[in-house]
This record gives C-alpha cells, structure tokens and sequence, in this order.
C-alpha cells in the first residue's frame, strides 16, 4: 500500500467525482495490459470525498514507470507517430457514436436498447483512453531523465531550467487557443456554441455553455489574437533553434524534447474530446439515474461498469448510502473498492495535513518566468474552478492544480502557483502559453496562503514570500 513515509505525488484535489474518471482508471488498471501485455500503471489509492476528488501514487514508483514507457513507447519518433495515429484513426467512432445518442430519444427507448448503448459507449471510451494513456504517463518519468541527460551539457541550474522551459514548450496551439480564435472570426454564434457548447465541462460533470456565454467572452478578445498566437509559436521554435545552437545539443537530446513537447501536444488534444465525452456520459447517467429511481449524484460514486448491473437488476442503494460521504479505490492489476472507514482514514493521513500557516516563504518548480521575475499582489485561493466570478483581473491564482477549466481563471492572473505539478503538467504549459509567472509543486500553497494575502513571486528563484508588515496592518 502507498505509504507517506515516501514522497507521495498528489494529482488533485480538485473538483471532481469518481464517475467521470472511471474508464481512465479501469485502462490503467486492467485494459492498457490487455493491449499492452505486462503494462499498467503503478499502484494507486484514489479517494473522492465529498466534491473534492485526489489521485495518488509513490512518486519514485510514477517516476520509475514513466520513465519506462517513455523510452519503450515514446521516445522513438516512428513509434509515436503510429500510437498517435492510431488513436487518431479510432476517434471518429466514438465521435460518430456520440452523435448518433442525441439522435435518440432516451426515455422512449426500451431497457435492453439502453443498456445496449451504454455498454458500446462504455467500450468505445476505454478504447479512447487505452490508447492515449502512455504520452499521460511517459510525461511523468520523462522530465528527471531529460534533466539529468541536459545536465551533461548545460552545466548551470539556471541556465538548465531556463533550457528545459523553452525545449519542453508545444510547437502548436492549444485547443482553447483555436476555440478563441474562431470565436474572433466568428458572427454565427448559434454555429459556433454547437461546436464548443462542453467547453466548461470538468471531471465534475457537464454544464452546456449558451449563446450569450459565446457573445460576452468575444467581447473581452484581443483583435490580434491569431497574430500573436502565430507570434508565439514562432518564437518558440526561435527559441528552441537558439538553445539547440548556444550549447550545441546533440540529435538524441533534441529528440528527447521533441517528444516530450509532442506528448503535451498530443494530451492537450486529448482534453478537448475528454469534455466532450463527459457531455455524453452525463446524459447517459441522467436517464439511467430517472429510469431506475436514483439520485443521480449518488450514482457518480460508482463506476461507469459498476452502474451497467442496474440493467441486470442488482440494487446499488445501499452501496451508493456507503459511498455518500466519502469512497476510495486502490488498484495495482485489480481495481478495489475501500469502504467508508477505510477511505476517511487515508484521507485523514494523506489529504488532511497540518496547516502551515506560519511559514513566509516556501519554494516550487519554476515552471513560467513570464514577463517580469517578480510579482507583487493580492492572493486568490481557488479549488471551485467555476468560482471565476470571485477571482478578479490581476489576482494571485493559488489551487491544488489546474485542469481545462481553469483556463477562464488563469487568464485573468497576474501569477500562478500550485501545489502539485512539474513543467509538463498543464498549469506550467498554459502559463508558459500566457506568458503568467507560474511556480509549480510547491506542496503547500493552498495551505500556508489564504485570500487577500499580499505576496511577492519571485520566478528567478521559485519563490513564494509573504508581505508580513502589511498583511499585518490588513
């Protein structure tokens, strides 16, 4: 069992419910061998405690496996490119089949019929996630090795984080980034919200943008947004060229890089059809929920596959009455589910720490330097990424971790900081898209920062320090 007396990596908390990440964990567990014989991903307890959703495994074990899968199935261009092509060949049959569920009318349809579609879009999901899980996890082990393998030629840790920053940043766009720059060019705002109408879902559920949401954020666009989108990208490959000549890298350190920028490429493109899916998957579960007399937030305690023995007649009520307040899962090969006790005693020990509140100063990863090295302002502490209305223009964004949705966030901050992450995890990409200072895997932030604390970021050193005197005076 995972243990804290080594250093645990925490995914989360965040928002989120053990529903809509089933079919990961059921292809980490016991799918990705199926296809990958001898492959899965290590150990991991996984509570979900009310709202609040944390994924864990033993860091060196994550380290050690992704490093792993890295060289074994993503370091080889040729490799990549047919796993990328793959899924990429795959994507049209859930997309085609999630189009063909608006087409039914669900409460007409008989129960057989319904479990009929539930258990193809069951499959055709862990299909999608099977074969877009070894870029997740290779990204993992990918950033200590490429580290200690620069190191051999760019000997000043300055000099090598600064290397990584730039060698690591994607070469292409995001799926936000295109989304804002056809919304600029856009008039047919109907057209353009049935294309991107999931784009405030979240591992929480799904939540249907309007026209009017559309309309007001076109309002608040820069004009020159794809010229500096297209700036950006190209000066990043400037960059790139520029590290490549300066330290005279060699080939096998420049695919090294392109590699891992190109799993993040490939991730980023993942998340989008992600929220789209959970659009699908909250339908499903709306008429499953009506049809069989559930509360339908009782029910995303359970797994997707665990859901399909309602259409075999077995009563998950007392199960879903256990699983109220708190639930786990831990799973090497076989995926168990912890009871109520056992749960609310791991969180205890793992989630639940001391806070540190004396503390003035902590250090992170430095994962965006942005445009000034120091950062002076006022702390916002988000874990609700739907809370935008309580986060104002130029605020310190403080959580646990980002995901999609907090993209509409960390637009509007002067900094990010984070407890968890490394420089590929999507707080560090976005940052470094946005040009916002961001320092990563501090460990502490949410914990030691409260709201309206005045703060100094400093992203030479990786910083986060307190302004005690006027905190005082506040």
């Amino acid at each position: 069992m995972i243990t804290t007396n080594k250093e645990v990596f925490y995914w989360g908390p965040i928002l989120g419910k053990f529903y809509y990440m089933s079919e990961f964990i059921k292809s980490c567990s016991q799918e990705l061998s199926k296809k990958f014989p001898g492959e899965r991903w290590p150990e991991t307890l996984i509570l979900n405690k009310g709202n609040k959703f944390v994924w864990m495994n033993q860091l060196e074990d994550l380290q050690v496996k992704g490093q792993d899968v890295f060289l074994k199935y993503m370091l080889d261009e040729s490799k990549r490119k047919k796993y990328y092509l793959d899924w990429k060949n795959d994507l049209p049959v859930l997309l085609n089949f999630q189009c063909k569920i608006d087409e039914f009318n669900l409460s007409d349809i008989s129960d057989n019929e319904l479990k009929n579609i539930w258990n193809k879009f069951y499959d055709l999901t862990i299909k999608f996630w099977v074969n877009v899980i070894f870029p997740e996890l290779a990204n993992y082990g990918s950033e200590k090795y490429f580290k200690e393998k620069l190191s051999h030629y760019i000997l000043k840790e300055d000099d090598l984080r600064t290397a990584m920053e730039i060698l690591t940043t994607p070469k292409r766009s995001s799926f936000f980034e295109k989304e804002e720059v056809e919304l600029l060019g856009t008039y047919d705002f109907k057209k353009h919200q049935e294309k991107y109408f999931w784009l405030q879902n979240s591992y929480f559920g799904s939540k249907i943008c309007s026209i009017d949401f559309f309309k007001e954020r076109k309002k608040n666009l820069n004009v020159n947004l794809k010229t500096e989108i297209e700036q950006r990208i190209f000066l990043t490959r400037e960059n790139k060229t520029k590290i490549i000549e300066t330290y005279n890298l060699p080939k096998k350190i420049i695919n090294i890089s392109n590699a891992i920028s190109e799993c993040i490429e490939w991730q980023d493109e993942r998340k989008g059809h992600l929220l789209l899916n959970i659009h699908y998957k909250d339908i499903l579960l709306n008429e499953v929920a009506r049809r069989f007399d559930y509360d339908k937030k009782y029910l995303t305690n359970f797994a997707f596959f665990e859901i399909s023995k309602l259409f075999e007649g077995v009563d998950l009520k007392q199960e879903a009455e256990l699983r109220k307040e708190c639930m786990g899962i831990h799973f090497t090969d076989e995926i168990n589910v912890l009871n109520n006790k056992e749960a609310l005693e791991f969180w205890e020990e793992f989630v639940d720490k001391e806070v540190k509140e004396h503390l003035s100063e902590f250090k992170g990863t430095i994962a965006s330097k942005g445009p000034n090295q120091i950062t002076k302002g006022k702390v916002r502490v988000i874990l609700d990424p739907f809370n935008i209305k309580h986060f104002n223009q130029g605020e310190i964004l403080v959580t646990s971790m980002t995901s999609p949705e907090f993209v509409f966030i960390m637009k509007k901050a002067s900094a990010i900081i984070t407890d968890t992450g490394g420089l590929t995890c999507h707080a560090a990409i976005l940052s470094r898209e946005m040009k916002v200072p961001c320092i990563v895997g501090t460990k502490i932030a949410t914990q030691v920062l409260k709201d309206g604390d005045l703060i100094e970021v400093d992203t030479r050193k990786g910083t986060v320090k307190k302004n005690n005197v006027l905190n005082q005076l506040i």
